[in-house]
């Protein structure tokens, strides 16, 4: 290299640096901004500054909203609060602004169908998706349907007809339309098995979708929840159920 090729050179190393770091610092900066709205005051809090409500890993918490937001903020949202009825009140999942999603159970917040790590890690801090079976457990999970394998599926006609709630003693109560099923479960990890027991035999209604759900219940082999939802996938890979968050009749 001679002397008159060295500035050129000098110039364009100095350029490329220049511009990496202009693109380190456009990631950085993407990577480090919450959703629009949206403010962190400290770990395990997020704000929404527009409509003055605060939540916790708990949920919408009235005591951080009074803190951050001032008492006239906090007195509103009791008030909203108050007049929900307790049965439709879901402290599990919530939308701190329009089009994010968090879940407590899950620990982690969405942006659309794409997990949010930053918003979530703001929320929830190193358990980001860390749940085990207690997340399962004393929730009203109604079955939205079933997807197989062969790209086909079974909708549910009635989710609230064909339900799980799994208790802490290791048993599962189960409605599969007009009958009660008895049934006992074992979760380890994502493993999962379901045993079905005694049940009453009604005859239901022409249409009903009672054996279709038992039979799918019973192949359980795993679970996961994503966006407050419980999915069981079945075994030999033959298709996933899908459970939404319930209420209790």
């Amino acid at each position: 290299m001679n002397n008159s090729q060295a500035p050129f050179l000098y110039t364009v190393v100095c350029m490329f640096i220049l511009s990496q770091i202009g693109l380190i610092s456009s990631v950085s900066a993407e990577e480090t901004q919450l959703p629009a709205g949206l403010i962190s005051p400290e770990s395990g809090t997020i704000c929404n500054e527009r409509v003055k409500i605060c939540y916790d890993t708990f949920g919408v918490s009235i005591g951080i909203t009074k803190e951050v937001m001032g008492e006239h903020a906090a007195e509103k949202l009791t008030r909203k609060l108050s007049s929900v009825d307790e049965k439709y009140f879901d402290r599990n999942n919530f939308n701190p602004v329009e089009g994010i999603s968090c879940h407590t159970l899950e620990k982690a917040c969405y942006e659309g169908n794409t997990m949010s790590k930053l918003l979530s890690a703001a929320l929830f801090g190193e358990e980001v998706g860390s749940y085990d079976d207690h997340a399962l457990l004393d929730v009203f999970w109604a079955w939205d349907g079933s997807r197989y394998n062969n790209d086909t599926e079974s909708r549910a006609v009635d989710g609230r007809q064909y339900t799980l709630i799994f208790q802490g003693d290791g048993s599962v109560k189960i409605m599969a339309d007009c009958n009660r099923v008895f049934g006992q479960y074992s979760a380890e990890g994502r493993s999962l098995a379901i045993t079905l027991g005694p049940s009453t035999r009604m005859a239901c209604a022409p249409g009903t979708q009672d054996h279709l759900f038992l039979r799918d219940l019973g192949g359980a082999v795993g679970w996961f929840l994503k966006k407050g939802e419980l999915y069981l996938d079945m075994k030999a890979d033959a298709g996933t159920m899908r459970f939404y968050r319930g209420v209790m009749p």
